[in-house]
C-alpha cells in the first residue's frame, strides 16, 4: 500500500506570518515557502517583521541528516571525473529551481565506491535515474523507506566492462 506524500504544512508546520531569513544561505521565507534571496528582495522587506532562522535544508545539514542517499559502487577510474561533474551540475540545476534541493556531500573511498547525500529524496531519485541513463551498464535500484521516514536509498552499481558487452 502506498501512503500519500506529506504536504508542506505537515512536514514544516503551518505558514509563518513573519519573513524569515536563513543566516547561512540567505534564503527568504515568505508566501508560504523558501525562496532564493534576490537583490531586490531586500527592498520588499521594508516595514516587515524579519526574523533569522535556519531554513530546513541548512537545518538538516547542521544536524547531519539527509533525505536522499546514493551508494555508487565500482565506479571505473576513467569515468570518475565525468560522474562527479554530472552530480555537481545536476544538483546545481535543482538548487537553482528550488533553494531547498541541495547536494550535501560526495564521499569516495579508494575502492571506486561513492556515497552521495542530498537534502531532498526526490533529488536523489532523479539523480540516480539520470546516472542510469547517462552511463550504460549500470544497475539502479531504488528503495523507499516506510512512513513516516522520508529517506530514499538508491544503489547504483557499475558493471565491469566485460558484462556490458
Amino acid at each position: 500500500m502506498l501512503y500519500r506524500e506529506r504536504t508542506e504544512g505537515q512536514e514544516f508546520g503551518l505558514a509563518k506570518k513573519n519573513y524569515l531569513l536563513c543566516p547561512v544561505c540567505l534564503a527568504i521565507y515568505h508566501e508560504k515557502s523558501w525562496h532564493h534571496r534576490l537583490d531586490g528582495a531586500a527592498a520588499g522587506l521594508e516595514g516587515k517583521k524579519l526574523a533569522f532562522k535556519l531554513c530546513p535544508a541548512c537545518d538538516m545539514i547542521a544536524a547531519r541528516q539527509y533525505e536522499g542517499r546514493l551508494i555508487i559502487e565500482n565506479v571505473p577510474a576513467r569515468l570518475q571525473g565525468e560522474l562527479f561533474n554530472l552530480i555537481q551540475s545536476f544538483s546545481r540545476k535543482a538548487y537553482e529551481k528550488d533553494c531547498q534541493h541541495r547536494l550535501i556531500a560526495i564521499t569516495r573511498n579508494g575502492h571506486g565506491n561513492w556515497l552521495v547525500t542530498t537534502t531532498e529524496n526526490q533529488l536523489a531519485t532523479k539523480l540516480g535515474k539520470k546516472i542510469g541513463e547517462v552511463f550504460n551498464g549500470t544497475d539502479v535500484k531504488i528503495s523507499y523507506s516506510r512512513q513516516p521516514d522520508d529517506v530514499e536509498r538508491i544503489k547504483i552499481n557499475f558493471k565491469p566492462l566485460t558484462e556490458r558487452l
